[in-house]
């Protein structure tokens, strides 16, 4: 079963980036394919080292690139949030994609999940 995971939520303010993870994880520990996270909006930030001010929560721009290498997942970056929103470039593991690829992503899924 093919997973799209969706991050739409910044990794500070809210735990919803770090429950998204830990979603993934366990998706992909009970079987299921994922075969790309995509960020966009507020998700993008996801991408920056250091921008993690609660203690206890992990580096996700260190993370998620664990993750993907963990399973094969392409990380996502939607281009016109990350021109919006980002001062520097996305980690070498994040690649720049546009809507397009995520519908065809999308389609290509047999659930979608957004946090």
């Amino acid at each position: 079963m093919k997973l799209l995971i969706i991050v739409n939520s910044s990794p500070w303010g809210t735990s919803l980036g770090l429950t998204a993870l830990r979603f993934a994880r366990a998706a992909v520990a009970e079987g299921m394919t994922v075969p790309a996270v995509f960020f966009r909006e507020d998700g993008v930030f996801h991408t920056q080292r250091g921008r993690v001010a609660q203690a206890g929560t992990p580096e996700l721009a260190d993370a998620w690139p664990e993750f993907a290498l963990s399973c094969g997942a392409q990380l996502l970056v939607c281009r016109s949030s990350g021109q919006r929103n980002l001062a520097e470039s996305p980690g070498e593991a994040f690649r720049e994609a546009g809507l397009a690829e995520m519908m065809e992503l999308m389609a290509a899924s047999d659930h979608v999940v957004s946090w």
